[in-house]
């Protein structure tokens, strides 16, 4: 017998998931600042703007080629390569997946070779296998103690370079991940720097910025990111540097707001649009093309206050955490591979050792009862993301779910070492599950909640 599926009319199960998501007010401490609930500290309800980026089926002479524009979206894309000291912008409204395969395209050309940072994100190392080019990995050599994070040393990245070169096999383009989910940043104007002068023959570099936008608006990273070039370029004028931003990540615009930045000869811009024309769906998002425009605008007014209350938030929450009895000062990581002098760490990142408390998994769920969102946790501890999407409110918020978890946990702890003078029985069926003199643990108390749960009447008797 055949089955179907009717769709009865007007049921919209993902609108609905969504529009019930948004009425729970989360303060995410993941990413798009956009979505986390509540109006920024600093320039207010950052919505307003996006309530403008309206659809338009209009293009050419009405409005601009979205490929190789001219007027209006040439001029925004001007105004973003000033913002970020790149010699040309180009907006990608598919996301940051298609962003990095339009700058390997720019980069690369057939039968050429190219080292991979193997933490690259997954777009890299599919796209680099589909076209079928001559890849290298570079793997890390630098782990932290519980194996969660990683890295690559200098002196890694050097050797693996010129022992290829003396090979006789030298690298043609390097792709390099600049910055972690977790916050780690490598100095890239340095390694490039160091690079050079070593001897290494390669002149085309990708590097992956998806998690650095707002990097380019404080002194403490800026000088880190990949666009900050200048004087490398003095000296090796025949260096093509390309990196990509995922915005949304960072900045207040729509989900798939990407941007590739590059500095080096003058061919490249004209490479990455052929890149682009050929890669990128030919009906972008007009609201996202409109949000990207507008970002540009804000960060451009208001780009450092943000970054600099971003870590004022920071010193906030760590204050208070070390004030929450169970966690500490001890309890935030600090200089991660602080050995390595190539090695940074994002101060908006902030990584929580939880493992006092419950494990990291335990934590992100409980958080997310108390409409707070974590994405990553890493064995017992928990990553917050500090962008420009969180507010105050968000920070005190953040606070409490941590003062009501800890006094929870200590509570348990407590109740763990009590030795029941009791009977403890559900009812029904009425048998004791507690007998006087038993010891009552954690294990115990979860089943003596799970009957409350379900219904039954707890007696001591």
């Amino acid at each position: 017998m055949g089955t179907s599926i009717i769709n009865k009319a007007g049921v919209t199960p993902v609108l609905n998931k969504l529009k019930e998501l948004r009425h729970k007010n989360i303060y995410s401490f993941h990413a798009l600042p956009i979505s986390s609930y509540g109006n920024s500290d600093v320039v207010g309800n950052p919505r307003d703007k996006l309530s403008e980026c309206l659809e338009s089926s209009v293009t050419g002479e009405l409005f601009d080629n979205f490929f190789f524009p001219t007027g209006i979206i040439s001029e925004s894309q001007t105004l973003t390569a000033k913002l970020y000291k790149a010699d040309a912008s180009f907006y990608i409204t598919g996301g940051t997946s298609i962003a990095n395969q339009i700058a390997i395209t720019a980069l690369y050309e057939k039968g050429q070779r190219i080292l991979v940072d193997r933490n690259c994100h997954q777009s890299v190392h599919f796209h680099t296998q589909s076209i079928g080019a001559d890849v290298n990995y570079l793997c890390p050599d630098l782990y932290t103690e519980d194996g969660g994070l990683s890295a690559w040393s200098y002196n890694h990245l050097e050797q693996t370079l010129l022992s290829m070169q003396q090979s006789g096999k030298a690298c043609d383009v390097v792709i390099l991940t600049a910055q972690s989910y977790e916050g780690i940043i490598y100095d890239i104007p340095g390694v490039l720097e160091r690079l050079m002068a070593a001897g290494v023959s390669t002149r085309r570099f990708f590097i992956d910025e998806a998690w650095g936008s707002l990097n380019y608006f404080s002194d403490d990273t800026q000088p880190l990111t990949a666009m900050n070039i200048s004087p490398l370029l003095e000296k090796y004028p025949d260096i093509d540097i390309i990196c990509t931003h995922s915005s949304h990540k960072s900045l207040f615009c729509l989900r798939q707001a990407s941007v590739i930045h590059c500095r080096g000869t003058t061919t490249l811009p004209r490479k990455i649009e052929t890149a682009k024309y050929r890669i990128h769906t030919t009906s972008p998002s007009y609201p996202i093309l409109a949000s990207l425009d507008a970002a540009q605008a804000m960060m451009t007014e208001y780009g450092k206050a943000l970054a600099a209350h971003s870590r004022t938030l920071v010193e906030k929450f760590i204050t208070g955490i070390s004030l929450i009895n169970g966690l500490g000062d001890d309890a935030i990581y600090r200089g991660i591979f602080s050995s390595q002098w190539h090695i940074h760490y994002d101060p908006t990142k902030v990584i929580v050792d939880v493992s006092s408390i419950g494990t990291g998994a335990e934590i992100k769920n409980m958080l997310s009862e108390e409409k707070i969102y974590a994405k990553r946790f890493i064995n017992n501890s928990v990553v917050f993301n500090f962008h420009i999407g969180i507010n105050n409110e968000a920070v005190s918020t953040l606070l409490k779910a941590f003062e009501k978890i800890s006094l929870n946990k200590n509570k348990e702890n407590h109740f763990e070492s009590l030795i029941s003078d009791k009977f403890i029985i559900p009812y029904p069926p009425g048998v004791p599950l507690v007998f006087p003199g038993d010891i009552i643990n954690k294990e115990l108390k979860d089943k003596i909640n799970k009957f409350r749960k379900a219904g039954l009447l707890i007696i001591s008797a």
